[in-house]
């Protein structure tokens, strides 16, 4: 995966999920990632149980700001913690883009079948024109989802950098 290499100007992917492994404990990498947080102002951090959520601070934040998630557990083929991450939108912009999609899909699908119905009966019905609407409906939220990708790009690569150097010191291995 391109978030695995040391060079983090690989191209984005729609929430790209990457594994990085630490020899240390858990306890430790939690510490040790929370502590950068802290000495750094250019992100902010919460931590849940063994998750580590990491964006960009409150005064530079917009709709399309990335958020980090990584997932701290003990790793299951190695001595030590297996840290998985995921680079992807906030929570609230990523369920709005799938109920746009579903709403989208919904009255497609079923006005579709309607008009399809009336057509076997031999009537036109103008719910024939939800197809094209649709296909542009679709179009048009993919290309603001990826002109938002766009404009996040910046705080991603940063993020992710942010990341790669404070895992530097606790010796973690990239895959």
């Amino acid at each position: 995966m391109a978030f695995n290499k040391k060079n983090p100007i690989d191209p984005i992917v729609v929430r790209p999920r990457f594994k990085l492994y630490s020899a240390l404990k858990e306890q430790e990498v939690i510490d040790h990632i929370l502590k950068k947080i802290e000495d750094d102002p250019t992100v902010t951090g919460k931590i849940r149980h063994n998750k580590i959520d990491i964006s960009a601070p409150k005064k530079e934040l917009h709709y399309w700001s990335p958020e980090l998630h990584i997932n701290i557990e003990k790793s299951e083929f190695k001595d030590g913690t297996c840290l998985n991450c995921m680079l992807g939108p906030q929570h609230n912009v990523w369920a709005t883009f799938v109920a746009i999609y579903t709403l989208i899909g919904l009255i497609t699908f079923f006005g579709g079948m309607f008009a399809l119905v009336k057509l076997q009966l031999g009537t036109v019905s103008n719910w024939l024109l939800l197809f094209p609407i649709a296909l542009l409906l679709v179009a048009g939220v993919y290309l603001i989802s990826y002109l938002g990708k766009k404009k996040g790009h910046p705080q991603s690569i940063h993020l992710l950098k942010f990341l790669y150097k404070s895992i530097d010191d606790a010796e973690i291995i990239r895959r």
